[in-house]
Parts: structure tokens; C-alpha cells; sequence
């Protein structure tokens, strides 16, 4: 018996140690988990990448094209005979390109729209990953109530399987009404231990949000925001001014309408100007067979080149211009009726979520309490029985569920319509 302890200790150990160098549970409000997500998570931070390589395009874009320097051998005599003597001519040239159509402002401006279109994806994202943390934290606000309320409910029950066994010691009850008051127990036990695997679920979705799993955290304080009188022409007017991913396809189009001005600059021919010297040494022989003798000679040289523009016959790049801005047009449109049914859908869910909260701040839970120690009162004394004292403990459970179902969703209401208006109504004092 005793090896058999022994082994048990050694593999329970480990677990146990590990269990006690587990941190505890960070407290945290609403307030600083949504600071912290926006700044701390991975895919966020993956995001502001996107617009310091679009702010970089900006640089890129300003650029001229460089010069070119040449040198070489302009002119050397390969048979002598023919010509004995002749100097060797060498020179030096510098060309440019010269742009035109007003190609590098157009790409300036190009680069511009480009950052803030990257500037406004990052906010829709990030306006995303807040409504995706505000309604992970009433989750878990929701689960740690749940827990907390199923543990009560199944004290209630074991306090009645207790009381079940003395009035079944002192002959007042038969066997089958104590063992159906430990059924009614165990089965809620399981009840329990799935609402811990829950919020264990919850803890672990903020953590992941918050950018490091390793460190667990848990909501600090309820999650009851005080209910709000929502218009709904106020809320769509704020909508269509200041919602996120609206606003991301207004820059789109800016973006499109500067690639379409690119796009006809770049039709235009670049010139090619180019600026050399040629340089003769002079020739200082007489006398047969040599030639007579020569001064040193510099020539300049201008040369200035047009293309033949034969390939701006076809029209490509400014359908493919036209048709990207007229597209990200009516995305816009799209977007802005999309927003319409969005806010009257907001709006719609919300006023049902307040009516449902509402509920129960009318005494609901007291009376529920009242009802339940009541139950429990009479069947100490004898005066309800075994099936009235399970029903109230059931039903005081689901009360408080119910209630706990309607804050989060009335959280989760306020949230979506801080998505759609940027009211940031949910963190509101």
C-alpha cells in the first residue's frame, strides 16, 4: 500500500508543482484589454507594417531618373598605313531623361493616396479587432458569471442531499427520494465542470488577443454599461461619416482617381537629352610619310532624342485606370446602403437587448431569490416537497443565466454600434 502511495505522489507531483508556479490570473478592465489588444497584438502589429511600406512608396516615388555618364573611344585609327599618325579621339558624355506629361507629381500623389489608403486599412482592422476584443471580454465576463452562479446552484443541491440523508437517517424520507436528490446533484456537477472548461476558453481568448497566451488574464469588475438612448438618423450619420472600413473605400477611390492622372501622364514620351565632348590630342610629325601637323580639337556634342510614341496606340492601361475607378466607386455606393441596413439592424438589436436587460431591473432577481429561499425554507420544515425545492433551484438558475445572456448582449450591442459610429459607446463613463 505503502509502494502504491509512493507511486501515485510521484506522478501526481509534477502536475502539482506546476500547477502551483502557474501565474494567477491578471485582473483587467474592458478599458485597458481593448488599449492593450490594439497595441500588443501580433496581427496589428503585422498590420502597421503595411503603412510604413506604403509611407516608404512615398520616397520611391519622388525619385528622378539618374543621368548616365559616358566615356569611351570615339575615334581610332585600326590601319595604320592608311593613315599614319591619326590621333585617337576619346570623349565624354552625360544624358538624362527628361520627363513629361507631369509624371513625377502624379506618382508623388499616387504614393500619398497609396499611405492613406494603408493608413485606413489599418484602422478598419483595427476597428475589427476592437469590436472582436470588446465582445471576447463580455464572453468572458459572461463565462466567470456563469461559473460562479452553476457553483451556487450546486452548493443549493448538495445542501439538500445533506438534508435529504438526516431526514432519510431519521425515517422521514424513503431511499428513492435521496437518491434522487444526489442524481439531480451529480448531474449539475457535470454542469459545473463544463462552465470551468468555458471560461477556461474565455481567460484563453484574451490572452490570445492580448498577444501572449502564456499570461493569463481576467476581467476585472461587472460588465453592466448603463443603457442608452439611441437614435437612429444620429447613428447613421455618424456612420457615414466616421466608419472605418466607409472611409477605407472613400481613400480608394482617391487612390484609383490618382492612378487614373498616372496612368495618362505615362502616355506621354520621355525625351532623351544628351551632352558630350569629343577630344582630339593634337599631331606634332612632319614630314613624309606623316601628315602634317594638327592642334588639339574639343567638340560639343547636343543630342536630343524623341520616341516615336507607336505603342500609345493601344489604350490598356487607362481601361484597365478607368474601370478600377469606376469599380472602387461603386463599392462606395455599396458601402454606404450596406451601413444604412447595418445601422437600422444596430439599432434594432440593440433596443431589443435594452428591452431585455430591462427586464430585469424591475425586482426580477429579488423576487427569483425570495421564491428559491422560500422553497427551501418550507422543505426544511417538511412543507414542499423533493420536486418543488429541484424546480426552484432549476429555475432560479436559468433566471440568473437568462440575465447574465442579456448583459452580454447588451454589451455586445453597444459594442456593434461603436463599430458602425466610432461612439465608443461601451467605454463610456
Amino acid at each position: 500500500m505503502n509502494a502504491r502511495c509512493l507511486c501515485l505522489w510521484l506522478t501526481l507531483a509534477p502536475v502539482w508543482a506546476a500547477a502551483q508556479d502557474a501565474p494567477a490570473p491578471r485582473p483587467i478592465t474592458l478599458a485597458a484589454f481593448v488599449e492593450g489588444t490594439l497595441k500588443g497584438n501580433p496581427e496589428a502589429q503585422a498590420q502597421r507594417w503595411n503603412v510604413t511600406s506604403a509611407e516608404a512608396q512615398l520616397s520611391i516615388n519622388r525619385l528622378m531618373p539618374d543621368p548616365t555618364l559616358t566615356t569611351g573611344v570615339s575615334s581610332r585609327e585600326l590601319y595604320g598605313p592608311s593613315r599614319p599618325g591619326s590621333p585617337t579621339q576619346v570623349m565624354v558624355g552625360l544624358a538624362w531623361t527628361l520627363e513629361t506629361g507631369g509624371k513625377r507629381p502624379a506618382r508623388v500623389a499616387v504614393a500619398n493616396e497609396g499611405a492613406d489608403k494603408a493608413r485606413a486599412d489599418l484602422e478598419t482592422f483595427l476597428g475589427d479587432l476592437r469590436l472582436t476584443a470588446e465582445n471576447a471580454f463580455a464572453d468572458a465576463v459572461r463565462a466567470g458569471q456563469v461559473l460562479d452562479r452553476k457553483r451556487r446552484t450546486l452548493e443549493g443541491f448538495r445542501e439538500v442531499v445533506r438534508l435529504d440523508e438526516l431526514r432519510f437517517k431519521a425515517g422521514d424520507i424513503g431511499g428513492v427520494e435521496l437518491a434522487q436528490a444526489r442524481v439531480e446533484a451529480q448531474r449539475f456537477e457535470g454542469e459545473v465542470f463544463g462552465a470551468q472548461a468555458d471560461r477556461t476558453a474565455a481567460l484563453a481568448a484574451l490572452a490570445q488577443l492580448l498577444g501572449d497566451g502564456r499570461a493569463p488574464v481576467t476581467p476585472a469588475g461587472g460588465l453592466d454599461p448603463a443603457p442608452v438612448t439611441v437614435q437612429a438618423d444620429a447613428v447613421l450619420a455618424r456612420a457615414l461619416l466616421n466608419r472605418v472600413d466607409l472611409v477605407a473605400a472613400r481613400r480608394a477611390v482617391h487612390l484609383a482617381e490618382s492612378q487614373q492622372r498616372l496612368a495618362r501622364a505615362n502616355r506621354w514620351v520621355d525625351l532623351g537629352l544628351s551632352v558630350g565632348v569629343n577630344h582630339t590630342p593634337p599631331v606634332y610629325a612632319t614630314g613624309a610619310p606623316y601628315p602634317g601637323p594638327a592642334p588639339m580639337s574639343n567638340a560639343l556634342s547636343v543630342t536630343l532624342s524623341i520616341p516615336l510614341p507607336f505603342s500609345r496606340r493601344q489604350r490598356g492601361e487607362l481601361v484597365q485606370a478607368d474601370a478600377a475607378r469606376a469599380q472602387a466607386r461603386l463599392e462606395v455606393e455599396a458601402m454606404e446602403q450596406k451601413t444604412r441596413a447595418d445601422v437600422v439592424s444596430a439599432v434594432a438589436q440593440y433596443d431589443a437587448a435594452a428591452a431585455q436587460l430591462g427586464t430585469f431591473r424591475h425586482g426580477i432577481l429579488e423576487d427569483t431569490d425570495r421564491v428559491l429561499d422560500g422553497i427551501l425554507f418550507s422543505y426544511r420544515h417538511g412543507s414542499a416537497s423533493l420536486l418543488e425545492c429541484i424546480e426552484a433551484q432549476r429555475t432560479s438558475n436559468e433566471v440568473y443565466l437568462a440575465f447574465f445572456d442579456a448583459q452580454a448582449n447588451h454589451a455586445k450591442a453597444l459594442a456593434a454600434l461603436d463599430r458602425l459610429s466610432g461612439s465608443h459607446l461601451l467605454l463610456a463613463p
